[in-house]
């Protein structure tokens, strides 16, 4: 399926208080958790450095559906394998992004970046289908990582301790939310 194609809605719609317009999303939990805020999501992994990038990038390269790396005004699919040697090779002066798809959802590291984190927008979250996209990445990378993967809001400076949303725990295979 291609980038940002979504199928048609399984769930049926009601209104919600957390998203403007009709909402597909069974639980309110879910409706919470991907509200319509304004901010974007952010997905982490604490204790990780640019050291664990190559072995994360391979994992995920293998468990999810597309990688893209983004330069400036270029953007090409790369390989898992090959997407650590050009995030390595990133001059300091110079930004890039790597995108990854999964399922109909993507998940974007804005580079360089002191950890692993990936952030998206809540609106893209639309029903059932999104949300396992979510939680199928937070299980792939926190697999890869071989540590917690928490979903929360946008952290911001000063604010990098906000209440996890959803958490991955690769130890026991336990996904919890609020």
């Amino acid at each position: 399926m291609p980038p940002h194609t979504h199928p048609p809605h399984t769930t049926p719609e009601h209104t919600c208080e957390h998203r403007p317009g009709p909402c597909h999303l069974p639980d309110p939990w879910m409706c919470h958790t991907f509200s319509i805020d304004g901010s974007l999501r952010d997905i982490t992994v604490a204790d990780t450095d640019e050291t664990h990038w190559p072995e994360i990038l391979r994992h995920l390269g293998d468990t999810t559906d597309e990688l893209t790396w983004h330069n400036g005004h270029t953007a090409e699919t790369v390989d898992g394998n090959t997407a650590g040697d050009r995030l390595a090779a990133l001059p300091d002066d110079e930004t890039g992004a790597l995108s990854i798809r999964c399922g109909t959802t993507t998940f974007t590291a804005h580079l360089p970046v002191d950890g692993i984190e990936f952030s998206l927008w809540p609106d893209d979250i639309q029903d059932t289908t999104h949300v396992t996209d979510v939680l199928r990445f937070l299980t792939a990378l926190g697999t890869a990582c071989a540590r917690p993967a928490v979903l929360t809001a946008e952290t911001v400076s000063g604010h990098d301790t906000l209440p996890p949303l959803i958490t991955y725990d690769p130890t026991t295979g336990t996904t919890t939310h609020r």
